[in-house]
């Protein structure tokens, strides 16, 4: 049966569900690896084992738990003490103090975004999201809302600004916000931070005397723990506390303890909010597996000994990074056609390669395919995170590969970027 024959049977919110570019790019990617060829994958946002392990006492507890039979179906929002241990952190960390009863856990973000959307929005209702980011606009069809895009560009670190957040306010139902960004690798100052706060905050004073629903902001910071030198992730409650009524906090094991594999995440939001989560999370059945539960209730309990995990983390994104950097400065210092943002947390670096002249092409889509051909170096075009703009921007992941291949992958960019000059 062809995709066109089955469309008679299904929805129209079926038929309208795009597959992830990310994912159609990487199989590519798996495809050429498995032929032979030489392929650096700077492309999906996850780790490599081999190169980022997750802690050795997170899967001794794991361990500990399956030997035990820890294997019966766990409560709908989390066990009580990987709930409190959750909201600990939350409130040692960033300063929100939710209280165990405002921790919902889901297996992975992903479920815990989606409640988090299906809590406010209505059909129709706006879901604000910045461009470049990860998937939101594939949310957007998901709720059948209505897409506000808020454009960032190369001057706002490609992240959305106040001014641009205010223009549409009064359209907005949810803003959803990502810090470090997925795909830029560019963090929210307390000002800039701030600023959008106080446009929501103004809105909703207006809201609540006309009786109308507020915006909600969704903040999404699976990579907080992941900054580099001098750059500090800020959380809107510590820059502005009145938006603790107005803010939903997502996290996850999958980035910060490089588990994504195994599935864990949570919600952090007013204890008065949780009910229809967890009615949502039990219906959906998307619960962490009851071991991964207790093994990440155990981490989370020990402050210092995550601290000191996070720092080596850094410490090994950092390396790879400064490959990035220092290798791609000097090819823009020689007037090679590449650009980026400094890199300031997570995973990824903002690359440009102007090469529209040099190749004689019009879409980066033409750019990625000669990176990936002729350099042997795979990237994502800020079109898969819904910038669809032909400006030669593209996400490089760190995620999966080492020093080692950082550099070499960099050694074949500059020779293939001399040899079209």
């Amino acid at each position: 049966m062809t995709a066109s024959e089955g469309e008679w049977y299904l929805s129209d919110l079926a038929n309208g569900i795009e597959r992830s570019r990310i994912l159609s790019i990487a199989t590519q990617v798996k495809k050429m690896k498995a032929e032979g060829q030489e392929v650096t994958a700077f492309t999906v946002g996850d780790f490599s084992p081999e190169e980022f392990e997750v802690p050795p006492s997170f899967t001794n507890e794991l361990a500990v738990a399956v030997n035990q039979n820890q294997t019966n179906y766990p409560p709908a929002a989390g066990i009580p003490e990987l709930r409190e241990s959750l909201s600990d952190w939350m409130e040692y960390k960033y300063g929100l103090n939710v209280g165990s009863d405002g921790i919902v856990v889901g297996s992975g973000a992903r479920p815990v975004l989606f409640a988090s959307f299906k809590l406010f929005l209505e059909p129709g209702e706006a879901l604000a999201h910045g461009v470049p980011a990860w998937n939101n606009h594939y949310y957007v069809h998901l709720n059948s809302a209505k897409d506000i895009a808020i454009e960032g560009n190369s001057e706002s670190r490609f992240l959305p600004t106040a001014e641009g957040v205010k223009e549409r306010i009064s359209e907005i139902r949810v803003l959803i916000l990502n810090s470090p960004l997925n795909p830029t690798g560019t963090c929210f100052t307390a000002e800039e931070l701030g600023a959008i706060c106080d446009v929501i905050l103004a809105e909703n004073h207006k809201r609540r005397k006309n009786g109308k629903k507020p915006v909600m902001l969704v903040y999404d910071q699976v990579y907080s723990t992941m900054t580099a030198q001098g750059i500090e992730h800020v959380h809107p409650v510590q820059v502005r506390p009145d938006m603790f009524e107005f803010t939903i906090t997502l996290d996850a094991i999958s980035k910060s303890l490089t588990a994504t594999g195994l599935r864990l995440g949570w919600m952090a939001l007013p204890p008065k909010l949780a009910a229809p989560v967890i009615a949502l999370i039990g219906h959906m059945g998307s619960w962490p597996a009851r071991p991964i539960q207790q093994a990440a209730a155990a981490t989370y309990s020990d402050h210092s000994k995550l601290e000191s995990y996070f720092e080596d983390l850094d410490s090994r994104i950092s390396e790879r990074m400064e490959v990035l950097f220092t290798r791609l400065s000097k090819m823009k210092e020689s007037g090679l056609p590449v650009d980026f943002i400094p890199p300031q947390g997570g995973i990824y670096l903002s690359t440009q390669f102007n090469l529209f002249g040099a190749l004689g092409v019009n879409t980066n889509e033409e750019i990625r395919l000669w990176l990936l051909e002729e350099v042997g170096i795979a990237v994502i075009p800020f079109q898969a995170f819904g910038l669809e703009d032909e400006s030669g921007w593209f996400r490089i992941s760190i995620g999966a590969v080492s020093v080692n291949e950082v550099s070499d992958a960099m050694n074949r960019l500059e020779l293939a970027l001399q040899s079209i000059q």
